[in-house]
């Protein structure tokens, strides 16, 4: 009979001792959802971006600025939408190189990497190449964002982002940075 009260004592102690133990739970938010929020806005929204500088360094010389940006370039629109499909479109600005460029220059999918430090995007460029490599649109082919692959991530904020990949041509290597600021 002990026994039995000894087993029941225990089993009370446990039990208010158990309900007297808070449960909390933490909603633990990733760097890419972050990340993804800065870029794009919440679920549901879009942000745009355009290009506030852009600056080029040769075999890991000293960045020198993009000089020469033609406005009809510069002025273009960078839109990350925070979707289902999380779609991402280049579109010109207000000012076109001709009168035959695309109203879209690039368009396809985004997505950030677990910790946030890369930035993917997929898709399709909408201009020929003799217009990327063509003498009016020169800075064109550093503003392709589909066309070098992933771009990493150096900082982001709500109205700012910096972003650098790397390229090569022939034997020389290059890294380009491009800050984009919040339209």
């Amino acid at each position: 009979m002990k026994e039995i009260r000894m087993i029941l004592l225990l089993v009370a102690m446990v039990g208010v001792i158990d309900s007297c133990t808070k449960t909390e739970t933490k909603t633990v938010t990733s760097a890419a959802t972050t990340n993804g929020i800065f870029l794009a806005g919440a679920a549901g929204q879009s942000k745009s971006w355009t290009l506030a500088s852009i600056t080029q360094s040769k075999n890991g010389g000293t960045a020198v600025a993009g000089t020469g940006i033609p406005t009809c370039e510069s002025d273009n629109i960078f839109k990350f939408s925070n979707s289902s499909l999380q779609s991402y479109q280049s579109s010109e600005g207000n000012s076109t190189c001709t009168s035959t460029d695309p109203a879209t220059i690039e368009s396809g999918n985004w997505a950030f990497t677990d910790d946030g430090k890369t930035l993917l995007i997929e898709g399709t460029i909408n201009v020929t190449s003799d217009e990327v490599f063509g003498t009016d649109h020169d800075i064109m082919y550093f503003l392709l964002f589909t066309y070098f692959g992933p771009l990493n991530v150096v900082k982001i904020s709500d109205t700012s982002l910096t972003l650098t990949y790397t390229y090569t041509s022939g034997t020389d290597t290059y890294l380009m940075t491009i800050v984009l600021q919040k339209v």
